[in-house]
């Protein structure tokens, strides 16, 4: 019983450190994903895409999106002015998921992102793209 109790306290004691933890930093996979539309998101936007752990961004050149999961050790990445933070470790990256400071090395993976002809975004989780990638709107 004593046993039992020791190896409970330790899974109880390393719960907060898993659930930011991945073996990888590898951001999720997913599926095409609704993420509102052109006339909502306005130049200099970082938002985070409901249902998908994806942020949708605009800047001049048009559209991206780049996974929230912080390559580091897979702490979600969240929106803080124009720069996205991980709160976990520390990491910074600029509007464009390159790291600004670690302990994060590598920048955040992009996705390609698409518009119909009525104006509504989809983020296609399942197509990696360049961090230069654009869709013109």
């Amino acid at each position: 019983m004593q046993n039992q109790r020791r190896v409970f306290l330790k899974i109880l004691a390393a719960a907060p450190l898993l659930a930011c933890s991945s073996t990888s930093g590898a951001p999720a996979t997913f599926g095409d994903v609704p993420a509102g539309s052109v006339s909502a998101t306005k130049v200099g936007t970082l938002s985070v895409v409901p249902n998908a752990p994806a942020i949708l961004a605009r800047d001049g050149q048009g559209l991206y999106a780049m996974t929230i999961t912080c390559p580091h050790q897979g702490c979600d990445v969240t929106p803080s002015g124009n720069e996205l933070e991980c709160p976990c470790h520390g990491s910074l990256f600029d509007d464009n998921g390159n790291v600004l400071q670690g302990p994060a090395n590598t920048g955040l993976v992009h996705f390609a992102v698409s518009v119909d002809a009525a104006g509504a975004i989809t983020v296609n989780g399942g197509s990696q793209v360049s961090a230069s990638a654009r869709t013109a709107v």
